[in-house]
């Protein structure tokens, strides 16, 4: 929590030159993640997403039963008091998977290429990285394009496919792409640079 209240709420300028604030997602966002859910991801993007965001309840048991230790969620809000953008880290606490955090993002359509969410996913990797996490994970399907392209671009390998492992809405199947950013990797590689000097 003391990291939290240390980096946010933290100003950043999209490519277009529009500031936003990335910030955790509070109790009283019911409204606006609402909002950003139903008017400012397309349809598309909504069959695609795992959870049933047009559900109002689902909205708001997530603002209601924020654990920040378990779940961080991550809110883009502009000049305007509008939600834009939502990231999600996911870690455990016991077991094989508590060196492990699992990233998603979902951004609005307006935002594309802007940007939000290569912003929003370098933040989760700065909490998972300060947190002392090993490795990141995050999946996209074969048809999420962009996100792919960010994980790559921030240095995420894509480590698995599994081919036609999700069905959309409509029944469409898409492969599931497996990214993962390695911290231990980076170490190595660090040191291996010191080293050699």
């Amino acid at each position: 929590m003391q990291l939290l209240a240390e980096a946010y709420p933290k100003r950043v300028t999209l490519k277009n030159g529009k500031a936003v604030t990335i910030r955790p997602l509070q109790r009283d966002d019911v409204d606006l993640l609402y909002q950003f859910f139903l008017t400012s991801v397309s349809e598309e993007e909504l069959l695609l997403l795992k959870h049933n965001v047009k559900d109002r309840f689902l909205i708001e048991s997530w603002c209601i039963n924020l654990n920040y230790n378990r779940v961080l969620p991550l809110v883009a809000v502009t000049e305007e008091g509008n939600i834009i953008g939502e990231a999600t880290l996911h870690r455990t606490d016991f077991g094989w998977s508590s060196r492990i955090a699992k990233i998603r993002c979902v951004t609005c359509n307006r935002c594309r290429g802007m940007g939000l969410g290569k912003a929003m996913f370098s933040e989760l990797l700065a909490i998972a990285r300060a947190e002392g996490k090993e490795k990141v994970w995050a999946e996209v399907l074969s048809s999420q394009l962009a996100p792919a392209s960010v994980l790559k671009q921030l240095g995420f390998e894509r480590v698995a496919v599994v081919p036609r492992l999700a069905k959309d809405l409509f029944g469409n199947t898409h492969d599931l792409w497996i990214y993962l950013y390695d911290f231990t990797g980076e170490e190595a590689m660090k040191r291996a640079k010191e080293d050699a000097y």
